[in-house]
């Protein structure tokens, strides 16, 4: 049995080396080295004396201190045993130093060429560095650029003025007298009437911007001064050189239809008849007189000139002004410059040759005109009345 045992040992030794020889003749047995982690050291626990060897030892020592348990060592894998070969020396390795801090390289967040098939997502966007504190010489505010202030909103309930309509700028554009001043020299007594009448209206219009002027902007003190001048000026009586010269020559014929004078005479007739008391009425009626004055000036053609005539000399036969020769005039331009009116114009002016100038042969040389050329019968009526009152036929 113990033979047995013997012969079969010897036969597995011998087995193991040839096999070791086939792998030593051979690279393809060489294996890299294999590093293992180092087996954390296991404190053990002392075993307490059974209490038969408290007995038989003797009284314990101090012990002294424990030794620091050594370094853990690699295992080395076994080198298969080559007689021909041997194995190559390890070499200690050298202690591990701790690695240095490395920062990690920047990556880039977007890329330096974008390729055409993939376009930049908002994630390959630059981000902006933050700033952790603000530079020293930063100012305390950031100015904002200036932006410009909306327009103002109106509110529901008002409307926004309506934009003059083309007739409506050239009317008001026909009532701006021209600033160039005109030659006086070698002009007779009808040009130089007409000069001092213009003259005398400029002057008024001036006043009267001049006063606008100055309400807009609340100057209390010089708005006393202009209409202490506008007062003067309508105080100081003017007189009429040459009545005639003040509206246009007979000669004129409405033969036109102009939008910017039946804008002028329609504004002229809401300041003739706007409802206010003295003495504000009286300044609606100087309004609407340079209306109508201006069409005669401007449009001499237009087929409203005998209508603003007839509304000049109501005006000045009214009570507010009373001026009885300007009213006489006006209604005899009317029925000159369109002898088939449907204005009274005849009639009025023998009226006012017979009650207030007191010129009777006048006044029934008048009537007698509306008898023959007048289609309304009350008016008729009553001028047989006043031809008989007047000369007792």
């Amino acid at each position: 049995m113990y033979r047995f045992v013997l012969t079969a040992t010897l036969l597995a030794a011998v087995g193991v080396l040839l096999a070791g020889d086939a792998l030593a003749q051979t690279d393809e047995f060489e294996l890299p080295p294999v590093k293992l982690k180092p087996d954390r050291p296991i404190k053990a626990k002392p075993i307490p004396p059974t209490p038969d060897e408290r007995e038989v030892q003797p009284p314990e020592e101090p012990a002294p201190p424990p030794e620091p348990p050594p370094a853990p060592k690699e295992e080395e894998p076994e080198e298969p045993k080559a007689p021909v070969t041997p194995p190559e020396p390890v070499l200690p390795k050298p202690a591990p130093t701790p690695p240095a801090e490395v920062k990690p390289a920047p990556v880039p967040l977007k890329p330096e060429k974008p390729t055409e098939s993939e376009p930049p997502t908002p994630a390959d966007l630059p981000m902006p560095k933050p700033i952790t504190e603000p530079p020293e010489t930063a100012p305390e505010t950031i100015a904002l650029p200036e932006r410009e202030a909306p327009p103002p909103v109106m509110p529901p309930t008002e409307k926004p003025e309506p934009r003059p309509t083309d007739v409506q700028s050239q009317a008001i554009e026909a009532q701006v007298t021209p600033t160039v001043q005109p030659d006086l020299s070698g002009m007779g007594e009808v040009g130089l009437v007409e000069a001092v009448a213009m003259a005398r209206k400029q002057y008024e219009r001036s006043l009267e911007a001049l006063r606008v002027y100055y309400q807009n902007r609340g100057t209390s003190t010089k708005i006393e001064w202009v209409e202490s001048e506008i007062q003067g000026f309508g105080n100081v009586p003017k007189v009429r050189y040459l009545i005639a010269a003040e509206l246009a020559g007979p000669n004129l014929k409405p033969t036109q239809n102009i939008e910017a004078a039946d804008q002028l005479y329609a504004e002229g007739l809401n300041y003739k008849d706007y409802p206010a008391f003295p003495p504000g009425k009286k300044d609606y009626l100087k309004t609407a007189l340079e209306k109508f004055r201006t069409i005669i000036e401007k449009y001499p053609q237009s087929d409203k000139i005998d209508d603003a005539a007839f509304c000049m000399g109501e005006i000045y036969g009214g009570w507010y002004f009373q001026d009885y020769a300007r009213a006489v005039q006006s209604y005899e331009r009317c029925w000159q410059w369109n002898p088939t009116t449907e204005h009274p114009a005849r009639f009025n002016a023998a009226k006012i040759f017979d009650e207030k100038l007191k010129n009777r042969a006048k006044a029934v040389e008048l009537y007698n005109e509306v008898l023959a050329k007048s289609q309304n019968e009350d008016i008729v009526r009553q001028a047989q009345e006043r031809i008989r009152a007047l000369t007792g036929r």
